[in-house]
C-alpha cells in the first residue's frame, strides 16, 4: 500500500486473487488501484488491453472530491493483472469484478463506468447483481447484437502484427482518437506538448498485453451478446444509466448506443466529433455527466446504506 502527503487523496494499490470457487478453474489475480476514501463509490471498467491507467484523466477529476473513492483495475489479460491461457468471455470477466468487489468490501451502492469491452462487461456485471449497484454508465460500447464492423475486425488484427510496442501504441491512439484532437496542444496543468504525448503517457509504460491475451481478449468482445430480454432485466432493475458515444468512433457503430437506448430506456449523450475514448477527450464534460448520474441515483431511492 502507497501514502501519499496528507494534502493528496488517499490512495493504494496491489493484486486480488480472484476465482478461488469456479470449479477447475485457476485463480488469478487482479491489479487494482483505489483512490479516495469518501462514501461514494465509482468503479471503473477498462477496455480491451487498456491497463488502469486509461482512465487516469477521470481518476485525477474524482480525486479532487473528497465523497468519492474510486476504483480501476486491470482485467485479466491486461497491465499488471495475471493473463492465463484460454479464449475469455465477458461474463467471466464480469465474475472476476464482482469477486474484486467483494474483497474490497463495496457490496452495495456501487457507481459503474465501463468503456468500450469494459462496458460490455459491465452490463454482464449489472446482470450478475443488480441490488449491489446504484448506476451505470455503459461508454463507446455495445450489446453485440451484431457482426463487427470490417474496420474494427481489420485494427484487431492489425494490433496483433505489430510488435514494437511504441509503433503498437501509435497505431491504436491513431484509431482511438480523432487526429485533429490528437494534434492539438494539451491541457497546460498537463505539462504535455501535445494531446497524443498526454494519451501516450497513459499506456507506455504498461507491460505489453501478451498475444495469447490479446486474442483472448478480442474473442469476449467478439462473442459478446446481451440480448433485448436480458437488457430488458436491466431496464426493470430501474437503475439509472447513461450511454454515452461519438459520432466519430471507428469501433464502434453509433447505432449500437441507439439500439441499446431503445431497449434500456435511458439517457443518452452525443459527443459530436469525438472518437472511442471520450473520457480522455472530453474529460470534464465527461466527469460532469457521471456525476449528474449518480447525483440522480442518490435520489432516486438507489443510495443504499453504506456498508
Amino acid at each position: 500500500m502507497t501514502q501519499p502527503a496528507t494534502s493528496l487523496p488517499r490512495f493504494e494499490k496491489g493484486h486480488i486473487k480472484v476465482g478461488l470457487d469456479r470449479g477447475d478453474k485457476k485463480p488469478l489475480k487482479l491489479y487494482y488501484e483505489k483512490t479516495g476514501e469518501g462514501p461514494i463509490k465509482l468503479f471503473l471498467i477498462t477496455g480491451l488491453g487498456t491497463p488502469a491507467s486509461g482512465w487516469d484523466p477521470v481518476v485525477e477529476y474524482f480525486s479532487k472530491r473528497p465523497e468519492y473513492t474510486i476504483v480501476a483495475f486491470d482485467n485479466r489479460g491486461a497491465g499488471y493483472s495475471d493473463a492465463p491461457y484460454g479464449l475469455y468471455s465477458t461474463s467471466q470477466m464480469a465474475q472476476d469484478a464482482l469477486e474484486l468487489l467483494d474483497a474490497l468490501g463495496w457490496h452495495s451502492d456501487v457507481n459503474v463506468a465501463g468503456i468500450s469491452m469494459g462496458g460490455m462487461i459491465s452490463l454482464e456485471l449489472i446482470l450478475a447483481a443488480p441490488k449491489r449497484f446504484s448506476s451505470l454508465v455503459l461508454t463507446s460500447t455495445n450489446a453485440g447484437r451484431s457482426p463487427p464492423q470490417l474496420v474494427t475486425l481489420a485494427f484487431f488484427a492489425r494490433v496483433l502484427t505489430i510488435l514494437d510496442p511504441h509503433l503498437r501504441l501509435r497505431f491504436i491512439t491513431d484509431h482511438l482518437y480523432p487526429k485533429s484532437w490528437l494534434d492539438q496542444p494539451a491541457p497546460p496543468d498537463t505539462g504535455f506538448k501535445t494531446n497524443r504525448d498526454f494519451v501516450t503517457v497513459q499506456y507506455i509504460d504498461i507491460p505489453m498485453q501478451p498475444l495469447h491475451a490479446n486474442i483472448a481478449q478480442v474473442w469476449a468482445a467478439l462473442t459478446h451478446h446481451v440480448d433485448p430480454p436480458r437488457l430488458a432485466q436491466i431496464r426493470a432493475s430501474q437503475i439509472p444509466v447513461l450511454i454515452v458515444t461519438g459520432t466519430n468512433d471507428h469501433l464502434v457503430r453509433h447505432s449500437a448506443s441507439h439500439y441499446m437506448q431503445k431497449h434500456l430506456g435511458c439517457q443518452m449523450s452525443v459527443f459530436e466529433g469525438s472518437g472511442h475514448i471520450i473520457p480522455s477527450e472530453q474529460t470534464v464534460a465527461y466527469c460532469t455527466l457521471v456525476e449528474e448520474l449518480i447525483c440522480k441515483s442518490r435520489g432516486s431511492g438507489h443510495h443504499q446504506s453504506e456498508i
